[in-house]
């Protein structure tokens, strides 16, 4: 009896250091890395979005190694990772797609406007032979009339030419003066805009709104006048030292959820390279694009989609209500 209860114990040992030594599977770990495996397979996908693979890689690495405090915030960055870099690979891909359609077109076209110039110079030729013949016998029975009214016919066709190209030339230099002074006006207003912002308190923090006019429509890249009327945001995230500052990229709703999410993490991404190099500590900055998804105001009107356009810096738990 004592040697089989021996026997027991020692079996309940080896199954105690076989659980204690067997790995703890982590599901959501488990879950974002097959999806980026299936990323990275996926024939048409997988040599895409490198960049943004490889954050979403390192997302999830963090999320493995995070403890139980950190698990949520990284599990939520982990998640936004993997979906960026599924939709920056199939914004490259339909952007690949888009290109071939478009060499193929221009193709078409080019073998098309080839033929036509080719039935056109037939046609002129027929044209210029029928011409030739009616003047070789025009000229036979009036050469001196039909010389004179030659020549006045050019005279007047040369004068008209010459009046609409003067009038063409003026209303271009109108039109090319108009665009600058709209050009200018929209810079000056801009630069007007960036120097009067004022922040406010959330609580999130303290935090200030850069408006979606500050990048051009459709792109991620900081207007030159925004680029260069900074210096109202550097000072304000210069003033908490040392606190953490999260960069928020939003849109409106026009588009899919895929492009936007794309676009306001880029949009963030170019404010908090702008901060860094005018000098804030980028250890101190993260950026997050959070797409359609917090409007401030109604979609339904070109105001409220403005307003929704934006980019908010936030000063992490700086005077906080």
């Amino acid at each position: 009896m004592n040697a089989v209860r021996t026997g027991l114990f020692l079996l309940a040992l080896a199954l105690a250091a076989d659980a204690v030594a067997a790995p703890k599977v982590d599901p959501t770990v488990d879950r974002l890395r097959n999806e980026l495996r299936a990323l990275t397979s996926d024939p048409g996908l997988g040599d895409l979005a490198e960049a943004e693979r490889i954050r979403a890689e390192q997302a999830i690495a963090a999320l493995a190694a995070a403890g139980r405090r950190e698990r949520e915030a990284l599990a939520y960055i982990a998640e936004r990772r993997v979906d960026i870099a599924r939709s920056a690979a199939e914004v490259q891909f339909q952007q690949r797609q888009l290109d071939q359609l478009e060499r193929e077109k221009d193709r078409i076209v080019l073998q098309a406007t080839q033929r036509d110039a080719e039935l056109a110079r037939l046609e002129a030729e027929k044209l210029r032979l029928q011409n030739l013949a009616r003047q070789e016998e025009t000229l036979r029975a009036q050469q001196n009339e039909a010389s004179a009214i030659a020549l006045s016919e050019l005279s007047s066709a040369e004068a008209e030419q010459a009046r609409r190209v003067a009038a063409a030339q003026q209303a271009e230099a109108s039109l090319a003066r108009q665009e600058a002074d709209l050009a200018f006006a929209a810079a000056e207003s801009l630069r007007l805009q960036l120097q009067s912002m004022t922040a406010r308190s959330d609580a999130r923090g303290q935090v200030m709104t850069l408006a979606g006019d500050a990048f051009a429509s459709g792109q991620s890249s900081l207007r030159a006048e925004a680029r260069s009327n900074l210096q109202r945001v550097v000072e304000f995230v210069n003033a908490y030292p040392g606190q953490p500052v999260l960069i928020e990229g939003h849109t409106d709703s026009q588009g899919s959820a895929n492009l936007n999410q794309v676009l306001s993490q880029k949009r963030a991404e170019a404010v908090r390279d702008a901060l860094i190099q005018d000098g804030v500590d980028g250890s101190r900055l993260s950026a997050l694009g959070v797409g359609e998804d917090r409007p401030v105001a109604d979609n339904a009107s070109e105001d409220g989609r403005a307003r929704n356009r934006r980019v908010e810096i936030v000063v992490q738990g700086a005077g906080a209500p």
